[in-house]
């Protein structure tokens, strides 16, 4: 006996992936900065907060993707959470890779809270879009009226290094603000389709491959403005501050990411010096992952 049908004539049936579906928790309170919640699920990971030196009481978080990257379908979520007087420093321990999808984004969400007089910094690693990657990136923050957040994302276009051009891909980024339940600001990015083409044009990008937003909301963020301005002046790429009532907005705008991360760091280090109080000879130094 033979099958009616031949192996070569069956018609092909594209495999299913299995896709992730990640997320991670954290929370701290107190002056003391006490671990209050921990949340893993896989391939999401939070290294054990390691207490910074000094008497601040700040300690450090690292936010892990085991995947090493997301593509079509996946899904990462994190959610930081400070509150009564906590001082906390998130980071992510690598940069984010954003893999060649077949159709549907990869995305990636994060929400930040901040209540009753704390100070959180998320401060993530790079994300790297590569060509045929599609990424819509949402990051919500909740925040009171006595408490402070530093906060930044910045995204690399394509794989410079190794001669990447972006051909075909997609990024949608969203930011959300509310400061006592009222949205204070909003902001998104988007660009689909050829953004090789599409970051030449002198209305977008004007030729740049890399870029960052870093915003710093406190009671006190105007107060910063000109030495903002002033820092970033000696930016190798292009770079500007604006300030709106208790927020101050940084954009930064590099040929590649090499030079996005100078001026990021040249940057980060005196700024935040100035907002935790110190001197300007005494720089604040940053995440200990930066530098592996």
């Amino acid at each position: 006996m033979y099958a009616a049908t031949s192996r070569s004539e069956t018609p092909f049936q594209p495999q299913r992936l299995q896709r992730l579906h990640g997320a991670a928790r954290v929370g701290f309170a107190g002056p003391e900065t006490r671990l209050t919640e921990l949340y893993q699920a896989n391939p999401c990971r939070v290294l054990l907060p390691r207490r910074t030196e000094g008497r601040d009481g700040r300690v450090e978080a690292v936010l892990l993707n085991t995947a090493g990257g997301v593509t079509d379908g996946d899904q990462l979520d994190y959610c930081i959470t400070a509150q009564s007087g906590a001082q906390v420093t998130a980071t992510t321990q690598a940069a984010e890779k954003i893999y060649r999808s077949r159709g549907a984004d990869s995305h990636v969400q994060c929400h930040l809270a901040i209540s009753d007089g704390a100070f959180l910094e998320w401060l993530p690693q790079e994300t790297i879009l590569f060509n045929g990657g599609a990424l819509a990136r949402q990051t919500h923050m909740e925040i009171d009226g006595g408490s402070r957040l530093l906060a930044m994302d910045w995204l690399l276009l394509g794989r410079l290094a190794s001669g990447e051009r972006l051909t075909q891909a997609a990024v949608r980024d969203r930011w959300r603000l509310r400061r006592d339940g009222r949205l204070i600001w909003a902001d998104d990015f988007h660009l689909q389709g050829d953004i090789e083409n599409l970051s030449a044009r002198p209305a977008l990008l004007a030729g740049a491959r890399a870029l960052a937003t870093l915003i710093y909301v406190a009671s006190d963020a105007a107060d910063y403005l000109a030495m903002a301005k002033g820092l970033l002046r000696e930016s190798h790429g292009r770079a500007g501050a604006s300030e709106r009532p208790g927020l101050l907005i940084c954009r930064f705008l590099a040929p590649d990411g090499l030079t996005l991360r100078r001026d990021v760091e040249a940057f980060l280090l005196p700024f935040r010096a100035a907002i935790h109080g110190r001197p300007h000879s005494m720089p604040m130094p940053l995440p200990r992952v930066w530098a592996c």
